[in-house]
């Protein structure tokens, strides 16, 4: 079973299975997955793709951006199996389609291949302006080969033009580009196309570079050798010795010699001064060149041979045919400059006119506005100047005002302070003077408790650190030994807060609960116990005592309820 005829079984048999496990409401499905695998297989497997398009049923194609996508893959397809077409039958559907409504990507192939059509059709301009188009969108695209093949193509129309520096600039741009596609083939033969250009031009410096780059990808790959071997010859009979000239002719590898081959080694054997080999490979070359370069190498080559070989005559007429050559390439350079000219020539006579007009026309309205704009300028500058300064003024008072009210704000929260120790100090003091039913444990602690605030507030009155002793020794307990601080705390509100402990301990809280409340009730916020405290069990302890004292989750913090619950409970009388 040959190769075509295994594809389209596999084909065949591709559409019965989905035909049948999806039905005819899937067929669309079934021809985007064919599509896809046609996709898949065309950079490597041009041939098998073509025979799949090949065999799908146009008439299944019912929706615009399948039949744009089936003709763009069909030209591709074309182009890649060296199909040369010049009408728009298949690519059509694609042109109308995606130049409207494709992707980037999508847009740029399809200028591709109609460029390539165009020149196809020996149609040279519309061909570069399509690529210029196609290239608008270089920054946009993921799709790096067609973009490659894109510099390539015109590269090819600038040889066309006799542009041979932007020839062998878009080689070398193009071979960046397979380059980090890893399609090393590629990067060869654009290299070689650029080798060919600076030949023609003379520049040995650039052909230097460029065949370094070339022996060093083929260094450690023989079968590359043939990919580049025929512009390795050409660059050492234009370039080298009889030495480096000998070593390309034993080195030339290639399966198949063209005409531009026999060229090459006629010359080189000229070179090398064997000028009958010279002719005998002269004798194998069709006439029939593709471009004006190598019919010009040809006669210029066979007028040396024929002078080495003492054909004198022959070598005349060959340098004749040579000349009349040389007149046509530098006739139709100048054409092509020229044509240049008189296009640039035209538009700068046509334009010149109205742009005298028009600049004394924009000097007039420039002048206006540069003096307009100065004036425009001053306004805002005497305007932001006068709103700067009191804008300043304005904050310079705020701040005045804020700071004035902070500092009283600080001296009436002090005074509330200080009234509220003393209230509390007195308090103290009351109970002491009673001793009613206060056991010593209990007097112990309000005196500990009393000493304090009373240094506490001689402190704050005199200013004197002396005072503080008593305060200080107070912090080191809270620091020190949380059990002991905490049940003198609780001792300390059941002497002076009686109903309020009362409250707590007729709602069944323990006694690690009333000390978890005292630490509320002396004003620390609930981060502050738990920081104290230090348990893991600081939260279901929070979460008990609401249970028991009935508080909604959500309803109040704990700390403000437990200060107003103690503040409504009268104190001791």
């Amino acid at each position: 079973m040959n190769k075509k005829i295994f594809l389209r079984t596999i084909l065949g048999l591709m559409l019965l299975i989905n035909m049948l496990a999806c039905g005819k409401s899937k067929e669309m499905a079934t021809i985007d997955s064919i599509l896809y695998q046609v996709e898949y297989l065309m950079e490597d497997k041009p041939d098998s793709s073509l025979i799949i398009l090949n065999e799908i049923d146009t008439l299944m194609l019912k929706d615009r951006s399948v039949k744009a996508r089936y003709a763009l893959l069909k030209s591709m397809a074309l182009d890649k199996n060296y199909i040369d077409t010049t009408t728009f039958d298949v690519l059509q559907p694609a042109i109308d389609y995606y130049l409207k409504n494709g992707t980037a990507d999508e847009k740029m192939r399809t200028y591709y291949y109609q460029s390539v059509l165009y020149k196809n059709r020996n149609e040279d301009d519309k061909a570069m302006q399509t690529i210029l188009e196609a290239l608008d969108f270089a920054g946009e695209i993921h799709d790096s080969l067609t973009l490659a093949r894109l510099i390539v193509a015109q590269g090819t129309l600038y040889f066309k033009q006799y542009r041979i520096s932007d020839f062998i600039q878009n080689n070398l741009r193009a071979a960046k580009i397979y380059e980090s596609e890893g399609n090393t083939f590629q990067v060869l033969k654009c290299y070689a196309k650029a080798i060919n250009g600076t030949i023609i031009l003379g520049d040995k410096h650039k052909a230097d570079s460029i065949v370094k780059l070339c022996r060093k990808m083929i260094k450690n790959e023989q079968n590359l050798d043939k990919r580049i071997s025929r512009s390795l010859l050409a660059y050492a009979v234009e370039f080298g010795n009889q030495e480096q000239i000998k070593n390309e002719l034993v080195n030339f590898n290639d399966d198949i010699i063209t005409d531009r081959d026999y060229l090459n080694i006629a010359h080189a054997y000229s070179k090398i001064g064997n000028p009958e080999a010279g002719l005998v490979c002269l004798d194998s070359v069709n006439l029939q060149f593709a471009n004006i370069h190598d019919s010009l190498s040809y006669w210029s080559v066979k007028c040396d041979i024929l002078e080495m070989l003492g054909d004198y005559k022959r070598s005349l007429d060959s340098y004749k045919n040579y000349s009349k050559l040389i007149e046509i390439y530098h006739n139709r350079l100048f054409s092509n400059e020229l044509l240049f000219s008189e296009k640039k020539h035209e538009m700068e006579v046509e334009n010149l006119g109205r742009l005298h007009d028009r600049d004394n026309i924009i000097k007039w309205i420039l002048g206006g506005l540069l003096i307009l704009l100065g004036v425009s300028a001053f306004l805002y500058y005497r305007y932001r100047m006068n709103k700067a300064a009191r804008l300043i003024a304005e904050q310079n008072g705020e701040k005045l005002r804020l700071e004035a009210e902070k500092l009283q704000l600080e001296a009436d929260n002090l005074h509330l302070e200080l009234e509220r120790l003393e209230d509390e100090r007195d308090r103290l003091s009351s109970l002491l003077e009673r001793k009613d039913g206060l056991s010593d444990e209990m007097i112990s602690v309000i005196r500990e408790r009393l000493d304090m605030l009373n240094g506490l507030l001689a402190k704050e009155i005199t200013n004197e650190e002396s005072y503080a002793k008593p305060f200080r020794k107070y912090i080191e307990l809270l620091q020190k030994d949380h059990k002991k601080f905490q049940d003198s705390t609780r001792k300390f509100f059941q002497a002076a807060y009686p109903n309020f402990m009362a409250y707590l301990i007729e709602h069944g809280l323990t006694e690690k609960e009333l000390n978890y409340v005292c630490l509320y009730a002396l004003g620390l916020r609930g981060k502050e116990v738990g920081n104290y405290l230090d348990t893991p069990g600081h939260y279901n302890i929070s979460r008990d005592i609401r249970h028991k004292l009935g508080i909604d989750p959500h309803s109040a913090n704990l700390g403000p309820y437990i200060r107003k619950l103690m503040r409504s409970s009268p104190p001791t009388p």
